[in-house]
């Protein structure tokens, strides 16, 4: 038995873009398991390959796998579709990924000729169960050839324990990056799920209930980053992936101990800013443990805004996180997001004024800053998407903005689905540009 996973492009067409992607850990994950129960797997990265839809499908009618996985999107949705609709070879297929929850009536009316197993969840341990036919559960619906799965709290096939979730590397395709500093660097992912509930986030605490918050022993986390070290020994610098890292004191001291093991690693970081607020006396034992950067999102200076979007904290918190990362020579990524529905140019400028501040502080500090910008996407599911929806709007279909792909390695993240806001596209353009120019 072969099965091909595909992770799936966020372009049409083939592109040229140098630019560096984060592997798809999800389908690695599942990779590994079905390599464990002895199927031969295949993981394509489509993104970092920069295939095409007709790419993909020359090379699935060539290779003829007997499964074949892919994950979707809400801004690749209809490449998926392509991909599942024109196969040509009879083969047995999967579909997952977090917007699958709320899609998966959408994808029971794809025109698909060979069989679709459509995850509600976390597919890891189900998919191999599927594919060896041995699965203990039946699915929550059945229409035609296809068939909806649903891995929750409920399900036999949940991990409840992560630390024992083993991750094989070969499946994680050129996964040494130069990072921001030029350093080689891994990544992994201690945890999953978030406690906190943005407005325009699919995984937002209110959206995921069906699943808990789980995270990974100190011990298991260390473990896997001295397996990094003695595949990679030119290995320089660690990235954790997860939503929030660092999520309370105890996850600062558990992220000391662990790097206080590889002093000759520097590592880099997600928190939240409400999470520091009250551990601003800790920022030098961060330092301590070799935190090189910090990746905060603040999406927006806006107090109006940020209670719309269930962004927790104010302005002038993030000022004060800021300051104490930034004085304890940690350097600082902010992300900032304009265009959500109903913002305002005032918005616009409540925000770029926060990321100027921020900026003149670290003029003045060891940290440094930088930012990173996004044009807001309204996600399947989240409470933004369905606001729109109630409203009359339309969800348009992924795009590049191209006015804002003037800086290298962006084109990935300057798709766009449409101007929600109360500005016209070129007010919008001029901040998300004049704020990543920061």
């Amino acid at each position: 038995m072969r099965f091909l996973l595909l992770n799936s492009p966020i372009f049409r067409v083939a592109t040229d873009e140098n630019e560096s992607y984060l592997s798809p850990f999800g389908l690695a994950y599942i990779a590994t398991n079905l390599d464990k129960d002895g199927v031969e797997t295949e993981l394509l990265d489509c993104v970092k390959k920069r295939l095409s839809v007709d790419d993909i499908l020359r090379y699935v009618n060539r290779e003829k796998p007997d499964f074949l996985g892919i994950n979707v999107f809400t801004q690749n949705y209809h490449i998926v579709q392509s991909i599942i609709e024109n196969i040509e070879i009879n083969c047995c297929c999967f579909i997952g990924g977090q917007v699958v929850k709320y899609i998966y009536q959408e994808l029971l009316s794809w025109n698909a000729k060979n069989q679709v197993n459509i995850i509600i969840g976390e597919g890891e341990l189900l998919v191999p169960a599927i594919v060896k036919g041995r699965c203990k559960e039946t699915p929550i619906i059945c229409k035609e050839n296809k068939y909806v799965y649903k891995v929750d709290k409920k399900s036999i096939y949940y991990q409840s324990d992560i630390s024992n979730s083993t991750l094989n590397r070969k499946f994680i395709q050129d996964e040494i990056v130069n990072n921001h500093y030029g350093e080689k660097e891994a990544a992994i992912i201690t945890s999953r799920g978030c406690c906190f509930d943005c407005a325009f986030c699919g995984g937002a605490r209110s959206l995921n209930k069906d699943i808990a918050i789980r995270i990974r022993s100190e011990e298991s986390v260390a473990e896997e980053i001295e397996e990094i070290v003695k595949i990679y020994p030119s290995v320089q610098s660690i990235r954790i992936l997860d939503d929030l890292f660092l999520r309370d004191r105890h996850s600062i001291d558990m992220a000391y101990n662990i790097f206080s093991k590889f002093p000759k690693l520097k590592w880099r970081g997600m928190a939240h800013v409400l999470t520091l607020k009250s551990q601003l006396s800790e920022m030098n034992k961060l330092h301590d443990s070799n935190c090189r950067e910090l990746f905060i999102g603040i999406e927006s200076g806006s107090e109006i805004v940020r209670k719309r979007i269930n962004k927790l904290g104010v302005p002038d918190d993030v000022i004060r996180v800021a300051t104490a990362i930034l004085s304890a020579d940690i350097d600082l990524k902010g992300y900032f997001i304009y265009g959500f529905p109903q913002e305002t140019e005032e918005d616009y400028i409540k925000t770029y004024d926060l990321a100027r501040r921020i900026k003149e502080i670290s003029d003045k500090t060891a940290g440094k800053f930088r930012t990173s910008v996004f044009q807001f996407r309204p996600y399947h599911g989240t409470q933004l998407y369905n606001e729109i929806i109630e409203n009359g709007g339309i969800i348009h279909e992924g795009r590049i903005n191209r006015e804002i792909s003037k800086f290298k390695g962006r084109t990935q993240f300057n798709c766009h689905l449409g101007n929600y806001s109360t500005t016209s596209d070129e007010i919008l353009n001029e901040y998300i540009i004049k704020t990543q120019e920061i």
